[in-house]
């Protein structure tokens, strides 16, 4: 079965990113409070949503997943993103599969990173079955920190990021073990 392209859970249409939607994603990465969330301490790159946008559309063309733009059913805005990937920019966890998520500020505090974070756990659990799925969050993002605990996250420590002098909490989220069929 092939990973959904879409998922809409009670608030949220969670969409497959694609190439029209470049200008909503940058305005997330260029939102000056979510970047001090992500990057603390790093002086904003311009070029890094740039990048970050062609690196996860080439993701879903190779991969056969990704990340999703969040929509809020209620107002129709575009909220931010989340979804599953492969951490390509720690390498020792490359073959891992990342559960991330961002979130313009006019849209934090709702529970919509944590709704919309839960339904990429249990999409990336359903169809692509890893042993454990990872998210990566600077300690000083205590919102992010909340919602990986909400999703039954544990803190593994740290690790660095391979691009930047940035170290990152390790949180994870065993697989629950699969059934034989043979109860």
């Amino acid at each position: 079965m092939p990973y959904p392209p879409t998922v809409d859970t009670a608030r949220l249409t969670l969409r497959r990113l694609r190439q029209g939607d470049e200008d909503a994603f940058l305005a997330i990465w260029a939102d000056p409070d979510v970047w001090r969330a992500i990057r603390p301490g790093t002086p904003f790159d311009p070029e890094h949503g740039p990048r970050r946008f062609h690196h996860h559309l080439q993701h879903w063309e190779k991969h056969g997943f990704g990340l999703w733009l969040i929509n809020h059913t209620a107002s129709g805005d575009t909220a931010g993103w989340v979804g599953a990937s492969h951490p390509d920019y720690v390498p020792q966890l490359t073959d891992e599969i990342e559960i991330a998520w961002s979130l313009r500020r006019p849209f934090w505090g709702q529970g919509i990173a944590t709704e919309g974070a839960q339904a990429a756990v249990s999409s990336a659990l359903d169809h692509l079955r890893p042993a454990r799925l990872l998210s990566l969050i600077d300690q000083e993002n205590v919102r992010s920190v909340a919602v990986a605990k909400r999703l039954g996250m544990r803190d593994l420590g740290s690790v660095e990021h391979g691009e930047l002098n940035l170290q990152l909490r390790l949180y994870a989220l065993e697989a629950p073990p699969t059934s034989t069929g043979l109860e």
